[in-house]
């Protein structure tokens, strides 16, 4: 349930939150929940109507016997304008644009290679005006570009502040003078839980934590008052807290990161030692090489039952499991939800649902640690969730 927050810079930003997290929902439930006069709440909507912004949808159904007037149900005008989101990782460099309902309007990729990495910041730019060329809208149309970067950015947004080298020439302060337009950074798995609460409110709390396991992990929180930063670099660095003590050294510098055990980086390494030294295994038949393994193909041979590859994932969902548990106790979320191409095997989230539920169930649950849920991993979804940041931070909060 969306609740008032009461550090929005305008009534209109609270408005604006609260139909994207219920959307059609008329003005006496705006003012309900939160907690601004049903007088404010209908002088700002008018305004927002007339501006084109918020949409009235038609008459609510009401119950037979209901005195007073009819309620009218309000949304977001999905074609008041539209964000372009970019996000790039050591997979591929994504470029979507959606309009303000989140609906894709235009998606492209390019694979990730050296020369992609020695020329980010280029092509970024290149990308965003190629999106921008096929999509020929007017230009008012375009409320803010976001970039979901692999990392986090430095105070200034000019540098990327990230343990690989291989983005040392990403430069945010060029990206924004190419634009006319506000653009924006975050790390992109906190993109994706914007979008997540942006777009997804009818089945997200208010409270939650998006678990990314990928090629590195990363746990974005959102908490009441957004999407939590906390003070460091640090915050939501998940995949570097310790798993194994005097552990294999991870890209940080410390041994036995939760990375080192348990991210597909390190699943499709124990993979590609089994396929090279069992000739038998059931991953020969669904890749042509170990060098040619993917997260999919462990996927398949775990759903298929093959001994090797159950022994190693289950090992790894242990891992995940206690690091699930640990954010359960320490942040508390209403639901984690864990992200990732490996959770988008039924079979997997099986198993890790029955690890979850041993070890949530202690003291008689009387700590109400919430619960786990799986969303589906897409190749859009950080470009997807740097237009929502977009919307959140350039029309909504208006970089409050």
């Amino acid at each position: 349930m969306y609740k008032a927050k009461v550090n929005k810079a305008s009534n209109q930003d609270r408005i604006l939150e609260c139909l994207y997290r219920h959307p059609g929902i008329s003005r006496k439930d705006i003012s309900d929940i939160t907690g601004i006069t049903p007088a404010t709440v209908t002088t700002t909507v008018a305004a927002m109507c007339k501006e084109g912004l918020i949409l009235e949808l038609g008459q609510i159904e009401e119950d037979r016997g209901t005195i007073g007037r009819s309620r009218i149900a309000l949304g977001i005008n999905a074609a008041y304008g539209y964000t372009v989101g970019v996000e790039f990782t050591f997979t591929s460099l994504t470029t979507c644009a959606a309009d303000m309902a989140g609906n894709l309007l235009y998606s492209a990729s390019i694979p990730y290679s050296p020369a992609v990495g020695e020329a980010i910041t280029e092509l970024v730019v290149e990308n965003i005006q190629k999106c921008l060329d096929c999509l020929a809208l007017p230009q008012n149309k375009l409320l803010g570009i976001g970039i979901g970067v692999p990392g986090h950015m430095d105070v200034e947004e000019h540098y990327l502040v990230t343990t690989n080298e291989k983005w040392r020439n990403f430069d945010g302060q060029k990206i924004r003078q190419a634009f006319s337009c506000p653009v924006v950074f975050e790390n992109n798995i906190r993109c994706m839980a914007a979008r997540q609460y942006l777009h997804h409110g009818e089945h997200t709390p208010s409270t939650f934590a998006l678990f990314h396991v990928g090629r590195g992990m990363y746990c974005a929180n959102v908490t009441e008052d957004g999407l939590y930063i906390g003070t460091t670099y640090g915050s939501g660095e998940i995949g570097h807290t310790i798993a194994v003590l005097g552990g294999k050294r991870c890209e940080c510098g410390k041994r036995g990161c939760l990375e080192t055990v348990a991210s597909e980086t390190a699943l499709l390494e124990k993979a590609g030692m089994l396929y090279q030294i069992d000739e038998n295994s059931l991953l020969h038949s669904l890749a042509p090489s170990a060098e040619q393994l993917t997260i999919e193909h462990i996927a398949q041979a775990y759903a298929l039952g093959e001994p090797s590859i159950r022994q190693i994932m289950m090992q790894a969902l242990e891992y995940l499991c206690i690091a699930t548990l640990n954010v359960a106790v320490l942040m508390n979320p209403g639901t984690i939800f864990l992200h990732g191409r490996l959770f988008n095997c039924q079979e997997i989230q099986e198993d890790f649902l029955e690890m979850v539920k041993k070890e949530f169930d202690f003291t008689g649950n009387n700590y109400r640690l919430g619960s786990v849920g799986f969303l589906r991993s897409e190749p859009t979804d950080g470009a997807l969730g740097s237009a929502a940041l977009a919307i959140l931070k350039c029309v909504i909060h208006a970089f409050a």
